[in-house]
């Protein structure tokens, strides 16, 4: 048992080089989970991740796509936009409002493990919904949602209480590269991601060039939001690093 907790902590600390891709929040990082990591400086990430859900009542799929930009004006730190895209759009339906992230590298706490350390925010423009506050350790966060309205919001992170309608205040997410590669190298390359946003499990398998074009497939769990999108388990994204 030591053993097999030894091992999952170095895959998740072992979150690879200092700069990750966008994740479907927006934030850099793995799939659905920010890392202490940050978009290299003067660089420009875009990303966009779709999935396919089940309307309600209906029977029919239609599909939610992410779209992310991130931004580093200045060294480890990073800012970003995301909009999801959802292509059941009728005259009584509206797109997601929206949201912002902002994440800055900070000294390390201690030293080894702990030393890639990041402070993170994904800010929702909608009132209802919950902004999400997270302090990332290498590939472990802990976080805190707050604002937002119970009985209408949701938050980007952790579970969703249904007894108080409303998303839990704190979440624990990790997450981890197990095929982090080396810094420099040339030619396309297979990763596999891992993660838990506090609320579902996901695994991935991107293939990225170091021209800085990737795509992926990954794999999702259930989680406690499949009221408002009952999503199918695989999604598809592509990204480019300019």
């Amino acid at each position: 048992m030591k053993r097999i907790i030894g091992i999952i902590l170095l895959l998740v600390f072992n979150v690879g080089p200092v700069f990750a891709d966008l994740t479907l929040q927006g934030p850099a990082g793995f799939i659905n989970v920010p890392s202490a990591q940050t978009i290299k400086y003067k660089q420009i990430e875009w990303a966009a991740r779709s999935r396919m859900f089940r309307v309600p009542g209906t029977g029919s799929e239609r599909y939610l796509t992410n779209l992310s930009l991130g931004f580093s004006p200045i060294r480890d730190f990073e800012i970003g936009v995301q909009k999801a895209v959802d292509s059941r759009r009728g005259a009584d339906d509206f797109d997601p409002d929206p949201t912002i992230n902002f994440k800055a590298r900070i000294p390390p706490i201690g030293s080894g493990d702990f030393a890639d350390t990041a402070l993170g925010m994904v800010l929702d423009t909608n009132p209802n919904n919950y902004h999400s506050l997270y302090l990332a350790l290498g590939g472990v966060s802990v976080g805190w949602n707050f604002g937002g309205n119970p009985g209408s919001g949701i938050a980007n992170f952790g579970t969703y209480d249904r007894g108080r309608q409303a998303p839990k205040p704190l979440f624990f997410m990790f997450g981890g590269d197990l095929t982090p590669g080396l810094a420099g190298e040339r030619g396309y390359r297979t990763h596999y991601f891992f993660d838990y946003n506090g609320d579902i499990f996901s695994a991935a398998c991107r293939l990225k060039s170091h021209r800085g074009f990737w795509i992926d497939a990954a794999w999702h769990g259930k989680g406690t939001y499949d009221f408002q999108y009952d999503f199918l388990p695989l999604s598809i994204a592509v990204g480019a690093i300019f």
